[in-house]
């Protein structure tokens, strides 16, 4: 069995944590401005040398950091990893809640890295700065790995904790990181709905008309709502009313969805009819546009259908406004 994100929860959670991770780095990247500025302006030997180890230290960090950031929004939404290990770590299944492939921690930047050693590391670093500094002074230790222990305090990173623990000192002192039993973390995942279990059946071997990141959206969304049946490879069977399938189409064009098809395309003013059927088995005796004809008895499912278009604006194009509605 094959394991796939669930996409309307991992495409804006992956999203989110970026733009959290870029907003950190920033700050982390002003206080090696700063050290290097203390550095510029002291006179005292003692001081540079304490300025210049600082200033090194926060700069290895956010070169880490930016390094880290690229990986993770280049990364894939592969969930291999599921499949070939008995056990996995506690940041692997972390990488997985945020929406980030875990094999973006076998990517330069993330060798070595490990959330669940930062405590400890920490409480090192403070008993070696406190064994350096003279008796009868105070020294102030500058917060480092910050972003690291931002990330522990996420609910998601809590939620792991509470539901499978950490790995102990001694299991990290021997480097037994993975202590999560990987079968039991997919039932876990699985009940989350962060995770989905598909047989895939390939669609025929032709371009899409949408980036892949919008189609699983869609196609998340769509099956959230019960408004299709099938896996994302497979041509997704619709369930509602012919009508209803017309109504999505004349949406997504009414609000520009996705921005970039449209953005590719601006020589175009009249709506496509059959992007959408690269992705949906329409079985409909009449074309397609022929049913956007919606009467006295209107649309079925149309709030389902307004709320898919609704989140893709939102979640998917950070765009924070109202949708437009047919005729506006």
């Amino acid at each position: 069995m094959r394991y796939y994100f669930q996409h309307f929860k991992a495409i804006p959670k992956r999203r989110e944590t970026v733009d959290e991770l870029v907003a950190l780095l920033e700050i982390e990247k002003a206080t090696r401005d700063y050290f290097d500025k203390e550095l510029e302006e002291a006179s005292d030997p003692n001081k540079r040398i304490m300025w210049l180890a600082h200033w090194k230290k926060w700069e290895m960090y956010c070169s880490a950091w930016t390094t880290r950031i690229e990986s993770i929004s280049q990364s894939d939404y592969s969930l291999d990893l599921l499949n070939a290990h008995e056990k996995i770590s506690i940041e692997e299944a972390f990488c997985i809640l945020m929406g980030i492939t875990p094999d973006a921690l076998n990517e330069v930047g993330f060798l070595n890295w490990r959330l669940c050693e930062v405590p400890r590391f920490l409480r090192i670093s403070r008993e070696k700065f406190d064994e350096q500094t003279p008796v009868g002074k105070v020294g102030i230790m500058p917060t480092f790995l910050n972003i690291e222990q931002h990330l522990r305090g996420t609910k998601e990173y809590k939620q792991l904790v509470r539901e499978f623990g950490e790995p102990t000192d001694e299991q990290i002192i021997s480097e037994g990181f993975e202590t999560i039993d990987t079968q039991e973390f997919i039932d876990w995942a699985l009940k989350m709905r962060w995770i989905v279990e598909t047989e895939p059946h390939l669609r025929a071997n032709k371009k899409a008309p949408y980036h892949i990141d919008f189609a699983r959206m869609l196609h998340s969304l769509l099956t959230k709502h019960k408004l299709i049946n099938g896996e994302f490879e497979s041509k997704w069977e619709w369930l509602s009313s012919e009508n209803s399938l017309a109504y999505l189409v004349e949406l997504l064009h009414q609000n520009g969805l996705p921005f970039q098809w449209h953005a590719d395309h601006s020589h175009r003013e009249t709506i496509n009819w059959t992007n959408i059927l690269h992705y949906v088995d329409y079985k409909g005796k009449s074309e397609l546009r022929k049913n956007a004809k919606y009467g006295r008895q209107g649309v079925k499912d149309e709030n389902l259908i307004n709320q898919v278009i609704q989140t893709l604006l939102v979640d998917y194009e950070n765009y924070p406004h109202p949708m437009k509605e047919l005729g506006e």
